[in-house]
């Protein structure tokens, strides 16, 4: 559940910037689409092909006759062998709609599309960069503090590992308890 208030902040923050600044990657479905196809030097009929919808669905899409749902929205990103936040903006009604969807839980078999689009949205957005900067930092941490707790371990004596492993199986009872609770918390509020 962490993750998805994660995925909020970012999205809430994204728009932020978006409504204060002109984002290019940022601007109408329609017009990338078409922009994205004709880059790859493919017609209308060949990208249905690739996604399984005919030329005249594609030509609608990129009209803007026909809003596709996001789950067509990253298959055309696949076919094109580009990222979603090359195609839609964020304050798209495709993305706003999933979002409600997504929040009122109705449709859990959205959330998995749901959360690689988003991921796609924030990674390759203009704080993308940040993110992935933050996540080796923290990943590189995470192992100076492994190799000094190993060093620790290694000098101690029978008994105080005996010690520490205990210790140790206690943080994880006490975790696992404290995530329990919180499910049990969460899905209460539903």
């Amino acid at each position: 559940m962490s993750i998805f208030f994660i995925y909020i902040f970012l999205f809430t923050f994204l728009y932020g910037i978006i409504s204060t600044k002109e984002v290019p990657f940022m601007s109408d479905f329609p017009e990338n689409l078409k922009l994205q196809r004709q880059k790859k030097n493919l017609t209308q009929e060949d990208l249905g092909r690739l996604i399984g919808v005919s030329g005249v669905t594609i030509m609608r899409y990129e009209k803007g006759a026909r809003q596709p749902k996001l789950e067509t929205i990253k298959r055309l990103a696949d076919a094109l062998k580009i990222p979603v936040a090359a195609l839609i903006d964020i304050n798209s009604p495709v993305i706003s709609k999933a979002t409600d969807r997504f929040i009122s839980g109705k449709h859990p078999e959205e959330i998995e599309t749901y959360g690689d689009v988003m991921d796609d949205i924030v990674m390759n957005s203009p704080i993308g960069s940040t993110i992935n900067e933050y996540q080796t930092a923290v990943a590189e941490l995470n192992q100076l503090r492994l190799d000094m707790i190993i060093l620790c371990y290694q000098t101690l004596d029978e008994t105080g590992k005996e010690n520490l492993f205990k210790y140790a199986q206690q943080l994880l009872e006490n975790s696992e308890d404290f995530q329990t609770s919180m499910k049990e918390h969460l899905t209460e509020d539903k």
